[in-house]
């Protein structure tokens, strides 16, 4: 017996909301079922998603954030955070800023 999971993206209508329809499954035999729930379990710990799910699209994707940090790469997980946490701090501090300008009005912005 085989424990099979079928998920799909996309929209198979034509004319569609989506460019792709995609349909994939794996399949793992039952006996192995336990093996495989507790190493992905563990890999989720690993980086702080034990109750997360998991996206394919998140692991293809590119995050504009992690290359503008120079070594990103080399980088320890914790590092990495902490680093990314920095860089949105500051990109949404900016944007406050830009925000509360844009409320002045322009005869009562200092020069």
């Amino acid at each position: 017996m085989h424990l099979c999971y079928i998920d799909e993206s996309g929209t198979p209508d034509i004319p569609g909301n989506t460019s792709h329809f995609v349909l994939a499954g794996v399949s793992i035999p039952i006996w192995h079922w336990r093996q495989a729930d507790q190493e992905v379990t563990s890999i989720k710990s690993d980086y702080g998603l034990r109750e997360s799910e998991i996206h394919t699209a998140w692991l293809l994707r590119k995050y504009l954030e992690q290359s503008r940090i120079i070594y990103f790469e080399t980088l320890t997980y914790d590092q990495r955070r902490a680093e990314v946490t920095k860089a949105r701090t500051a990109h949404l501090l900016r944007l406050q800023r830009n925000k509360k300008k844009e409320r002045i009005p322009s005869n009562q912005k200092k020069l």
